[in-house]
């Protein structure tokens, strides 16, 4: 049995370092665990509760991250150890720390040009992202913002579940549908957008993680939103792969494949698991560890089958 245990002693077990950065929820800090060895960790500051938002709204989003994280176990998903409250009230979540940086940061400095790299780092992703689905989860913002390196910079880490959902039901494996548009706009697929905007989590992560290929390879996101009011998206309606900026880097395979996992429609695009099994995917070549999952990934068996326990 996993159990966590939440409580008010975060400057009795962490030393803070220094500050990383800010963001619209969180201020990322680097930590030390007081008397254990010299590993780092990142405490991830949670923003004060809103004035309007009460203190059970404000604990279970904060738990439902949490709880989402500690359940995760694989290579291509960050580590995530505690959850601790400091006596001013602050909460802080405890995770892995990669050195190595952001994949956005390692695309925008034009130091990814290897394809067999990038084919890796994709390949890596679909794995992690196979993995969250096995065990009931959809990421909804999957983004190369939210994929770390580790320090060798040949293992990726998916990280920030702040939106994801549990799709899977742990007591009957049955599946239900999201709501609501969510996630950064380039990546949210076209079918989040339409009509009462319930859609399938599992299919909108794979549009999400074709975005971020395309991302990868062109080094620019292929339009600002999915929708019709975009010229750049109704462009690649009309073109398909004539739309893409150069194809010199991509295979007969890879073309193709980036073309059913940017399906807009979501019942006709590839599944992850086909994706995965295809000759493209299958022919990547490692660079992470030699413990990388095999292309069925683990066997499912939800969140719930943690049994974790909060004390609050």
């Amino acid at each position: 049995m996993s159990s966590m245990s939440i409580g008010n002693n975060f400057s009795d077990k962490y030393i803070l370092l220094n500050k990383l950065g800010r963001g619209a929820t969180a201020t990322i800090k680097l930590v030390k665990k007081i008397g254990a060895n010299d590993t780092i960790y990142v405490a991830k500051e949670y923003r004060k509760k809103c004035k309007n938002e009460s203190n059970k709204e404000y604990l279970k989003k904060i738990t439902s991250e949490y709880c989402i994280g500690f359940s995760l176990h694989h290579e291509n998903i960050v580590k995530t150890f505690d959850l601790i409250e400091d006596r001013d009230g602050r909460w802080y979540e405890i995770i892995e720390y990669c050195s190595g940086g952001s994949l956005y940061e390692k695309i925008n400095s034009g130091k990814l040009k290897d394809i067999n790299i990038k084919n890796c780092y994709f390949k890596q992703i679909l794995l992690g992202v196979q993995y969250l689905h096995s065990m009931g989860v959809c990421h909804r913002d999957l983004k190369p913002e939210n994929i770390l390196l580790d320090k060798e910079q040949r293992c990726v880490k998916i990280i920030d579940f702040g939106v994801s959902t549990v799709f899977r039901s742990v007591f009957n494996g049955q599946k239900h549908l999201i709501d609501g548009i969510c996630g950064s706009q380039p990546y949210i697929s076209p079918e989040e957008y339409e009509g009462t905007h319930i859609y399938d989590g599992e299919e909108v992560d794979v549009w999400a993680c074709g975005i971020m290929y395309y991302f990868m390879i062109f080094t620019e996101i292929p339009w600002g939103e999915a929708t019709l009011d975009d010229s750049y998206y109704q462009s690649f309606l009309c073109k398909g792969k004539d739309y893409f900026p150069y194809l010199e880097d991509l295979t007969p395979e890879s073309i193709e494949g980036l073309l059913r996992i940017l399906d807009p429609n979501p019942k006709t695009r590839i599944t992850l698991d086909k994706l995965i099994k295809s000759n493209w995917i299958q022919g990547i070549q490692s660079c992470g560890s030699t413990n990388e999952y095999n292309s069925h990934g683990p066997s499912p068996s939800g969140i719930g089958h943690h049994h974790v326990i909060l004390h609050i």
